[in-house]
């Protein structure tokens, strides 16, 4: 074969070969940049459902508030974290939360209705609870205030009460507040009418109030494991003796007539 055309054979051949490699190589690429590419999908499709799990978990707590004034926000999915039940009442009562929008304030707002008008609130406020070894400042958590008549007897001691006329109803106020916790229990307690608000009740009820998460606050949980020590079930020592009982003075008395000229007498 005449020189030129081996030579012209052999370049030929070698270009061939060179496409072959090249084709290879361009092929491996692809396959690479086409697994990397899932693999960043998966990654992404991963991070984006943490990011939503962790939004639904947080966004109760931190995200999900709702402007009901220029001071407070509202807590959409609220974490309860007290527990109050009043017989006088059927309905579960409504659990809402507000923040301050300054972040030193929280308010857990407790509140009941009946059709017939009756309505309670009781509301727990906490401010920013500073951290300090709890064993050292017990003796601070004064549950015997001195008593004064117008204040009723609780768990929590002595609670300040104050009756009012609202709306044509006839209402009372209580209020107890810890200045070292920068606490303050308080609430409105409303009759359908002019009839009394029972203080008895509502000191029951006030007992009734308990503990369900103290969060980062182990002082709270002091409180309330002291006030759950000085607590008389409403007059019975043991519970295991008799349950709060029921009253029918501040409710249902004024759908009987003869209960309340009974009370009177």
């Amino acid at each position: 074969m005449h020189p030129v055309l081996r030579s012209a054979y052999e370049i030929k051949a070698r270009l061939i070969t060179g496409l072959r490699i090249a084709f290879a190589l361009v092929c491996m690429f692809a396959n690479e940049l086409r697994a990397t590419l899932a693999r960043m999908v998966a990654y992404s499709a991963g991070l984006g459902g943490f990011a939503l799990i962790a939004l639904e978990i947080l966004g109760p707590r931190h995200g999900g508030l709702k402007a009901a004034n220029a001071d407070w926000l509202e807590v959409i999915r609220p974490l309860p974290a007290f527990a109050l039940t009043i017989p006088e009442f059927e309905s579960a009562p409504r659990y809402s939360i507000w923040r301050h929008v300054s972040g030193v304030g929280r308010k857990d707002v407790m509140s009941f209705a009946e059709a017939s008008g009756a309505t309670a609130t009781v509301e727990i406020f906490r401010g920013d609870v500073e951290e300090e070894d709890i064993t050292s400042s017990i003796s601070e958590l004064r549950l015997s205030t001195p008593r004064s008549p117008n204040s009723i007897d609780t768990k929590f001691g002595a609670v300040r009460v104050e009756n009012a006329i609202e709306n044509g109803r006839n209402c009372l106020h209580v209020s107890r507040k810890f200045q070292e916790l920068r606490l303050e229990i308080s609430g409105t307690f409303c009759n359908a009418g002019l009839e009394l608000v029972d203080h008895g009740m509502v000191a029951c009820t006030i007992d009734r109030l308990s503990l369900v998460s103290a969060g980062s606050e182990p002082r709270l949980t002091a409180l309330f494991a002291r006030a759950e020590l000085r607590r008389t079930f409403c007059g019975q020592r043991s519970v295991f003796l008799a349950a709060t009982p029921k009253r029918t003075d501040w409710i249902d008395a004024q759908r009987d007539p003869k209960l309340r000229r009974a009370s009177a007498n």
